[in-house]
């Protein structure tokens, strides 16, 4: 009985395998082929990708070559042509309404995105179509594109010496490195610390391989490291672009600025005239602008000025100017005012008057001169003497 009942179950397997692959087929239908295998399905043929090395925020053009093959049911109308980061849901770039496919016909859809970051981007072309009988359609292909940091121009920065509170230039300049032109240029600064008068400069056009200064007037308070923030725009092959730095810039003040002191100083009255004559030298090692000296308006004093103009470093001018003044005047003060980096000084000496007394010749009371009288007298005398000898 046993053998009886092997031969049964032996002879039921068969059946059993073809109403498996049978339910199967009913409730799992069998995934196609691809389209150039079976001829008769939509399919992605290939994607090229221009430049295949793009740059952050270059744009990245897609052509994606589509395919409904020759013994495909119906003709496709292409819905959605879209590009996917793997396991992503957000669209990279997309397009709608790409047309219609006929059987056999074959279309290459473009499609542009931009990547912001550097790195390899692991992508995936999904294209979606609409048969005449409605059931839609499929077909994904993978992309990979490699995304790379470019070669960027240098940036640098520099402060010049300045005494504080004077205006100073702060120099940045830009090398362009690069192996082609770079155009429209921007450089812009920003600071908390450090007081900018002009925040931003342009330029047309770089060069490959030269380079650029941009000079930015600021004033500071007090000399030391304060930060300075750079940001470069310019556009590389049709492409914005920028460049961001910040820099510990140092603001120093000079060791021996310029620095103004009057010598051999003397005040002279005759009269009612004051004369003042001095010698301003420059002890400092940068040139004084402005330079004035003067004497203020004061009781019995009238005040004037004198224009010195520069003086430069370790340099010296002298001068000489006049007062009218009413009585004995025993002292006068004089300041002098000039600048330094465009920083008005300062300070007012007080100078001891030397008077002199002007002696006033008394007039002559009525009567000839003797000394003419006399001297007339013995002339006669010695031409009568010198006739009679010589009769």
């Amino acid at each position: 009985m046993s053998s009886k009942l092997n031969r049964s179950r032996s002879s039921l397997v068969p059946w059993a395998v073809v109403a498996a692959v049978v339910l199967s087929s009913v409730l799992f239908p069998v995934v196609a082929a691809p389209a150039d295998a079976a001829g008769a399905h939509l399919g992605v043929t290939g994607v090229e990708v221009r430049p295949t090395s793009p740059a952050p925020g270059q744009q990245t053009e897609f052509e994606v070559s589509i395919r409904n093959g020759p013994n495909s049911a119906s003709a496709v109308e292409l819905s959605d042509v879209y590009v996917r980061a793997v396991g992503s849901t957000d669209d990279v770039a997309r397009i709608e309404d790409a047309g219609t496919l006929p059987v056999g016909g074959n279309v290459t859809v473009p499609l542009s995105a931009s990547f912001a970051e550097p790195g390899a981007k692991n992508l995936r072309v999904t294209v979606v179509g609409r048969q005449s009988d409605g059931s839609v359609v499929r077909a994904r292909y993978p992309v990979t594109v490699e995304v790379e940091e470019p070669n960027r121009p240098q940036l640098e920065l520099s402060a010049e010496e300045a005494v504080s509170g004077s205006r100073r230039p702060v120099n940045v300049t830009v090398a362009n490195g690069l192996e082609r032109d770079i155009r429209q240029l921007r450089v812009e600064t920003a600071s908390d610390r450090v007081n900018f008068s002009v925040n931003e400069r342009v330029r047309a056009r770089l060069r490959a391989g030269n380079t650029t200064t941009f000079t930015f007037p600021a004033r500071i308070s007090e000399p030391g490291a304060y930060p300075v923030d750079l940001t470069l725009h310019y556009v590389d092959n049709g492409v914005e672009r920028s460049v961001s730095r910040t820099y510990e810039a140092n603001f120093d003040a000079p060791t021996n600025p310029g620095e103004l002191v009057l010598t051999d100083v003397q005040a002279t009255q005759r009269g009612g005239t004051l004369e003042l004559s001095a010698t301003a030298g420059n002890v400092g090692s940068s040139t004084v602008e402005g330079v004035v000296v003067s004497v203020p308006e004061a009781s019995g004093v009238e005040g004037s000025r004198y224009f010195v103009g520069s003086v430069e470093q370790s340099d010296f001018s002298s001068f000489t100017l006049t007062s009218n003044v009413e009585g004995n005047v025993s002292s006068v003060p004089v300041e002098v005012t000039y600048s330094v980096g465009g920083v008005e000084r300062s300070f007012t000496d007080s100078v001891e008057v030397d008077r002199r007394v002007v002696r006033r010749q008394s007039p002559q009371q009525g009567g000839l001169p003797l000394v003419p009288i006399g001297g007339a007298v013995l002339v006669l005398v010695l031409a009568a003497g010198a006739f009679v000898w010589w009769r």
